[in-house]
């Protein structure tokens, strides 16, 4: 079951497993905080797949300015985290564990985060664990993950208009 994709948003997903990649362009959270923005949108991520419950494993933000102005780029703000998801009105005792790998860039003179979020079904619960990646599929997703993180460039910054 497919969902509609706003204009601000790109969805990717693996052909071979249920991994999403997805990239959105939004409007900027209220905290100021870079390690409250991330949480921000990681909870708003959890509420929208409505999680049974929601765990950080590790949240980082760079050292010196977060925030840049352009041409200048936005330095990244990271986190994991696990999710506890129900998916397609299954019972909670079969729902599946989300390992979500997170990245928020802030531009500020835009008012906007551009959000990465890497969504990694570790263990479904109903289908005897058929679409579930296990560590295998973390492991990949972390490091395309990292490489994200230190590889996205704005090119063009009129695109916020």
């Amino acid at each position: 079951a497919f969902r509609q994709v706003p204009d601000t948003e790109e969805v990717y997903l693996s052909q071979d497993t249920d991994i999403s990649f997805t990239i959105e362009i939004l409007e900027r959270v209220e905290p100021e905080d870079p390690i409250e923005a991330i949480w921000f949108h990681f909870e708003s991520l959890a509420h929208d797949n409505d999680a049974l419950s929601s765990t950080v494993e590790e949240a980082q933000k760079p050292s010196g300015t977060v925030s840049a102005s352009p041409p200048a780029q936005p330095a990244c703000i990271s986190l994991v985290g696990t999710q506890i998801v129900s998916k397609f009105n299954k019972p909670a005792e079969q729902a599946d564990q989300v390992k979500i790998f997170l990245a928020v860039w802030r531009v500020d003179a835009k008012n906007i985060d551009v959000v990465m979020s890497i969504n990694v079904p570790v263990v479904t619960g109903a289908d005897e664990n058929q679409k579930g990646v296990g560590q295998k599929g973390v492991d990949w997703a972390r490091v395309a993950w990292e490489k994200a993180k230190t590889t996205l460039k704005i090119e063009d910054f009129e695109l916020f208009a």
